[in-house]
């Protein structure tokens, strides 16, 4: 167990950093226009999110999680490295894109061998992925500061590449279970249809998009929102602080809370969480408020995240699981990166307001389709518990 905690403390101290400074980058440091970051944040990543259930498909081809791992790693860090030295708009599409297509895959992929080594040795995955969001937190308010005391913009891509080399070195050690090493292999003709027919699951899909592709969404710009409020850069790190302690307590108690109160009021927690959310997000212009209020994304993320990796493994075919679990990823990836490509646009226009009551609209959406799959048997059967 050891190893999947070093595995996410590693991974996360990169995730942190990178995507907590990365719009604050392109828009205060290379001076590109809210349109722009837009663009940056979310055409790379569309195009890195299709890659997501390629790599899972060739990963439940050729029974190869870690190795199909380790690459994606390892390309990510030298694209990394790259990215650090590019400054135009158009070569840092390309750069960007390339890294994407690669990063994007990093954590479905460790999720995919986590979560099974957690069913099957009955673990708790909460209890491994709360290190990950401990961290993420600790990464974001460093590197605020470090960034203050070094006068160093680029060291959020640092901390990013030296978060690769621990992934790279701890992944080959990291157990895998004898599911995953001698599970039947899939037959793309005859069971990737299967998932896409599969009702609960694309639902399921529809439910996460209006959850966690929102709050993933909005990353990209309440950095540069908090310092138009008037807060600086280590403020900026300090709100993901904000913004991940109550995932701490979600992570970890999840898995009892949605046993004791179902999965479907879990999630619906979740939902207000957001819709509360956004609301504050719309009326407040104190940057205090703001941060408190943003706490609201643990809430949100650590439901989702748990109830959607339980649901999965309930309703799908396990020699799909990783599959379902990266086109899952990919789903809200493609759409969240649409919404932030739509946000930039939005902000042009409109005011940062705009962006703001459009989450309100998807928010009160995901009532409707949380509506929708409480109707569903498996869930009137009470079969869809946490692990």
């Amino acid at each position: 167990m050891s190893k999947f905690y070093a595995k996410y403390l590693a991974l996360f101290i990169g995730l942190g950093a990178y995507n907590t400074f990365l719009p604050v980058y392109l828009e205060n440091t290379l001076g590109f226009s809210s349109s722009q970051v837009g663009m940056v944040v979310s055409i790379p990543s569309i195009i890195g999110i299709i890659f997501v259930p390629v790599w899972g498909l060739i990963s439940d081809l050729l029974k190869k999680q870690k190795s199909v791992l380790w690459i994606n790693i390892l390309i990510s860090l030298l694209f990394t490295g790259l990215y650090a030295v590019t400054e135009s708009f158009i070569a840092i599409l390309v750069v960007a894109t390339f890294l994407e297509i690669c990063r994007n895959s990093i954590l479905p992929l460790t999720d995919s061998i986590t979560t099974s080594y957690c069913r099957e040795n009955n673990k708790n995955y909460g209890g491994i992925r709360v290190i990950g969001s401990i961290s993420f937190a600790a990464s974001s308010f460093l590197c605020g500061q470090l960034i203050k005391m070094t006068n160093n913009d680029l060291m959020f891509f640092y901390v990013f590449m030296v978060s690769m080399i621990g992934c790279l070195i701890i992944t080959p050690t990291l157990d895998t279970t004898s599911k995953i090493e001698h599970k039947e292999k899939i037959n793309l003709k005859e069971d990737l249809p299967k998932l896409f027919k599969n009702k609960a699951y694309i639902l399921l899909l529809l439910c996460g998009i209006c959850i966690a592709s929102l709050t993933e969404a909005m990353m990209a710009y309440q950095g540069i929102h908090l310092m138009n409020l008037g807060a600086g850069a280590e403020l900026v790190g300090l709100l993901t602080v904000f913004m991940v302690i109550p995932e701490l307590y979600f992570m970890v108690k999840s898995k009892a809370l949605v046993e004791k109160y179902g999965m479907i009021k879990m999630i619906g927690v979740a939902s207000c969480a957001l819709l509360l959310r956004w609301i504050v997000y719309g009326l407040t212009s104190n940057p205090w408020i703001f941060m408190l209020v943003t706490s609201m994304h643990g809430v949100a993320i650590s439901i989702m995240t748990i109830c959607a990796f339980d649901f999965m493994g309930k309703v799908v075919d396990k020699k799909l699981y990783t599959t379902s679990m990266t086109v899952y990823t990919f789903s809200i990836g493609v759409s969240y990166s649409l919404m932030k490509l739509l946000y930039g646009a939005m902000i042009d226009l409109f005011g940062i307001n705009s962006i703001f009551i459009f989450s309100i609209a998807v928010s009160l959406f995901s009532f409707v389709v949380l509506k929708w799959i409480s109707n569903l048997d498996v869930v009137k059967m009470n079969t869809i518990n946490i692990m």
